[in-house]
């Protein structure tokens, strides 16, 4: 399959900025070919939001376990779990990715994307080489496809009958890695991929967020965690001013489980995610000018203010335009 080079122009500080994207030939692109690597503070990733909120991802540098089951904040009696394979970091990582690239080639109805081992790598460290860098992405990827996400809702219906809802889904339909084993040519290696279909049914439904890749690569631990939960509610910052807006959350048992802050001690709890919005503000203070935990009346709460229309990160808009041309991007 051949490919060709894409042009990508993304205004930056007043800058015009081109960035060389290979692509497959003959497809079509929906959004700004900003090429992913960590180095460039331009360049933008795109994740579910439902699937950016849910406290199944396990961050930080314990080693993630292969099943967990965790309270989602946002549904009562709700619980989510993953089984079969550890959810971390790096699948998280490479699922942003996944999608970022989905949205790049032309939104595929079939949720097909194909791209070598090197590209990836370049994505997410900053080099085309490295075997321990390709074997980590190998086994992320095996984690992203056996892993099996499973929603459970407790109802109640007619007064007093008590129902349980399980579902089970999972992130990819499709995982083939094609290798070339001659001597001369060998580590050339293809990955072929097929997002599930819920998943794509998700993203045409535009239930998507934007994240500063730079950001997402450089955050670990409850930053990390921090700073995708802000991408995620980015339509819930509201204006306080004409030129800030603010997004404020009580800090609550079920926000620290969502964290995967587990400290025994209130205090405790809240100073890890004290730390955390220290660093995200730190990483991120072209976007945000407050990240913090602070005391109100009844308590404690998160707060996160921005300039309005400061940093602004492209969103894809939910349909093709007509007129034969690439669709628009809208701003978030």
């Amino acid at each position: 399959m051949g490919s060709v080079g894409a042009l990508a122009r993304v205004l930056s500080g007043g800058a015009l900025r081109v960035c060389d994207v290979p692509i497959d030939a003959g497809q079509q692109t929906v959004l700004p070919l900003v090429e992913l690597r960590p180095s460039c503070s331009d360049a933008v990733g795109y994740l579910e939001r439902s699937l950016a909120s849910s406290p199944v991802w396990q961050m930080g540098p314990k080693a993630a376990e292969r099943q967990v089951a965790r309270r989602d904040p946002r549904l009562l009696d709700f619980l989510a779990s993953a089984k079969n394979a550890p959810l971390g970091e790096l699948e998280f990582d490479i699922l942003t990715w996944a999608i970022t690239r989905w949205y790049q080639t032309g939104r595929p109805a079939d949720g097909r994307l194909r791209a070598s081992l090197g590209e990836i790598a370049h994505a997410l460290y900053g080099r085309r080489e490295g075997g321990m860098q390709y074997a980590l992405i190998r086994q992320a990827l095996d984690h992203l496809y056996e892993v099996s996400l499973n929603l459970t809702v407790l109802t109640i219906r007619n007064g007093d009958e008590r129902w349980r809802r399980s579902r089970s889904a999972r992130l990819l339909q499709v995982k083939d890695i094609n290798e070339r084993i001659d001597v001369e040519t060998h580590g050339v290696a293809y990955v072929e991929l097929q997002l599930a279909s819920w998943l794509v049914d998700q993203l045409d439904a535009h239930t998507v967020a934007a994240i500063a890749w730079q950001v997402l690569r450089r955050a670990t631990g409850i930053a990390k965690r921090l700073a995708i939960y802000l991408a995620a509610r980015s339509t819930d910052f509201e204006p306080v001013t004409r030129h800030t807006e603010r997004f404020a959350v009580h800090l609550t048992e079920e926000l620290y489980e969502e964290f995967g802050i587990t400290a025994a001690r209130e205090r405790d709890r809240r100073a890890s995610l004290t730390r955390a919005a220290r660093r995200v503000a730190e990483l991120d203070d072209s976007r945000y000018s407050m990240v913090a935990v602070e005391r109100i009346v009844d308590g404690y709460q998160l707060r996160a203010e921005r300039a309005r229309g400061a940093s602004v990160l492209p969103l894809p808009l939910a349909a093709f335009t007509g007129g034969g041309g690439s669709p628009a991007t809208r701003s978030r």
